[in-house]
């Protein structure tokens, strides 16, 4: 008899540990399918909120664009003040020698050589 109370005692622990194994076994499976279906449902709420936003972005060509009716001003390089324009070679007018040699004199003496 006392064996048999032993033996029934190591079948309920047996059985204890089969049911307990099997109710954590299934909150577990259970877990990881709500954790992959959030997953899978978050995916698709990020990418209609991509597509969407695109969509609101892009529009068509004519609306994306700015442009001015006189587009074609601001197209050409803008003049620049600080520089002087070149007259072709042809129109400069070469300084007589003794000039230059007479400013060369007046530049010496100014800066004390």
């Amino acid at each position: 008899m006392r064996w048999f109370k032993v033996a029934a005692i190591a079948v309920g622990i047996l059985i204890g540990f089969l049911v307990v194994g099997s109710v954590i076994g299934a909150i577990f499976h259970i877990l990881t399918e709500l954790v992959i279906a959030a997953l899978v449902v978050g995916a698709v709420v990020v990418a209609v909120k991509v597509a969407r936003s695109r969509r609101e972005v892009s529009g068509s060509k004519a609306e994306r664009e700015v442009r001015d009716r006189d587009y074609e001003q601001y197209s050409r390089p803008l003049p620049r003040s600080d520089i002087e324009r070149a007259a072709p070679p042809s129109q400069v007018a070469r300084p007589a020698a003794q000039d230059v040699d007479d400013e060369l004199a007046r530049l010496k003496r100014e800066m004390g050589s």
